[in-house]
C-alpha cells in the first residue's frame, strides 16, 4: 500500500541507513536526510509497494557511484539526477513511472527520497541489493539477468553521459573510469526494467525495514531492550561484546579495482577470552571468532555503542572501546550459487568460501 512519508521517517530512515552499513563516514547521510526535510515542507513523498505499479511500467534505480571524493566534500547541486533519469528516457523512449533504491544501506538508501520529491514520481519499498555493496554489479537484479543498461552519469562538473554495456563487469569498469574523470562521485540511474521484473527479482519493503530499525534505536529505550528488538525484527544475532584491542589499517592488499578501505580490528571478549577479528573493505566482510567464521559477507556485520546502542561507525572504532558486534542474515537471494559468486568474500578478494555454498 501507498503511503506519504514524514518528517519522522526520513530520521528513522538516516539511523537505519547509518546501521545496515555500519559506514566509514555517515555525513553524506545526515546532510541528505537535512535536504529531504526541508523540500518536505512543500512537496509530498509517496512511498509504495512495486505490486502497486502495472507489470510493465518502466522503473529504474538510482544511486550514487563514489571514486576517491566524499559526496558531502562536494555535494551535488541538485538537478543531477532528474539529468540522469531523462537521458534513461531518451535512450529508451519510455516515460519512468517510478524510482527505487540502488542499496538499501548508507547513501543510497535514502538519496531516492530526494529524487522523489525532485521529480514527483514515487518511491518503490524495493531496491535490488537488500543491503549495500561497493559494485554495482553486485546486485540481486543482476543474479536474475536483468541489463544493467543503459547506466546515465551526471558527475561533479555537470559532465554527462550514458553507457551502454551487456556485461555488467564490464559497465562496473566503465563506469568506475568515468566515475574518475568526472570528479569523484556521480549520480547515476541505471538497471531500467519493467516492474515484473522487480517483482520478480527485487528486494522488498526495504525502505520500509530502514525506517522500523531507525524507530528501534532512536527509541529511548536501555541497550538490551534496542537488541531484544533488533532480534525479533532482523533476527540480529550477537557475535560477541568485546573490547577494541587493535586497529591495523591496509592489513591486505586490495587488488581488484573496489573502492577500498582495506582495515582490520581485533577485539577481546573480556567474559570468554574470544579473540574477535573483522576484515573490513568498506563494510564489515569477515567476521572471526578464535579464526572460526562467524560471519562472511554477504552477511550483514554491523557495531553499536555497547552503552548507548548507538551505531559505531568503522572510521571511529579506538582501542578501548566495546562493542557490539551483530550478524543480520541478507536476502535469500545472495545464498544462492549466483549470489555467492557475486558477493562471498572470495569476490572481495579474501580467499574464503561462505559457509553457506554447497559443494556438488
Amino acid at each position: 500500500m501507498s503511503a506519504l512519508m514524514t518528517v519522522e521517517d526520513v530520521r528513522h530512515l538516516r539511523t537505519g541507513a547509518h546501521f545496515l552499513a555500519c559506514t566509514i563516514d555517515p555525513t553524506a547521510i545526515y546532510v541528505y536526510a537535512e535536504m529531504i526535510e526541508k523540500a518536505m515542507e512543500n512537496r509530498v513523498l509517496e512511498l509504495i509497494s512495486i505490486d502497486e505499479l502495472a507489470t510493465d511500467d518502466l522503473v529504474v534505480a538510482i544511486g550514487m557511484v563514489t571514486q576517491g571524493l566524499l559526496i558531502a566534500d562536494m555535494p551535488p547541486v541538485g538537478d543531477e539526477f532528474i539529468g540522469c533519469i531523462r537521458a534513461i528516457e531518451a535512450n529508451l523512449g519510455r516515460q519512468v513511472r517510478a524510482i527505487y533504491s540502488l542499496a538499501a544501506a548508507n547513501i543510497n538508501g535514502i538519496v531516492p527520497l530526494m529524487v522523489g520529491l525532485q521529480s514527483s514520481l514515487p518511491v518503490i519499498d524495493s531496491d535490488p541489493m537488500g543491503r549495500v555493496f561497493p559494485l554495482i554489479s553486485q546486485t540481486t537484479l543482476n543474479i536474475g539477468h536483468v541489463p544493467i543498461s543503459p547506466i546515465a552519469l551526471m558527475g561533479v562538473t555537470g559532465e554527462r553521459a550514458v553507457v551502454e554495456a551487456e556485461n555488467p563487469q564490464r559497465a562496473e569498469t566503465l563506469v568506475r573510469a568515468l566515475v574518475t574523470e568526472m570528479g569523484g562521485w556521480a549520480a547515476t540511474a541505471m538497471y531500467p526494467c519493467s516492474a515484473g521484473q522487480m517483482r520478480e527479482h527485487g528486494v522488498h519493503g526495504s525502505i520500509s525495514r530502514m525506517i522500523r530499525i531507525g524507530e528501534i534505536l532512536d527509541a529511548e529505550t536501555s541497550v538490551g531492550r534496542k537488541f531484544q528488538q533488533l532480534a525479533e525484527f532482523l533476527g540480529a544475532t550477537r557475535i560477541a561484546r568485546a573490547r577494541v584491542s587493535h586497529v591495523e589499517g591496509l592489513s591486505r592488499p586490495s587488488d581488484l579495482g573496489l573502492p577500498a578501505l582495506p582495515s582490520s580490528v581485533t577485539l577481546v571478549d573480556e567474559r570468554s577470552g574470544q579473540i574477535i577479528r573483522l576484515e573490513i573493505q568498506n563494510e564489515i566482510l569477515l567476521a572471526l571468532v578464535d579464526g572460526a567464521i562467524a560471519a562472511a559477507v554477504p552477511d550483514i556485520v554491523s557495531l553499536l555503542n555497547s552503552e548507548h546502542g548507538t551505531v559505531v561507525n568503522i572510521d571511529d572504532v579506538r582501542v578501548g572501546d566495546v562493542i557490539d558486534v551483530l550478524k543480520i542474515t541478507a536476502a535469500a537471494q545472495w545464498y544462492s550459487e549466483a549470489g555467492l559468486d557475486l558477493a562471498e568474500p572470495k569476490a572481495f578478494g579474501i580467499p574464503i568460501e561462505h559457509p553457506r555454498r554447497q559443494h556438488a
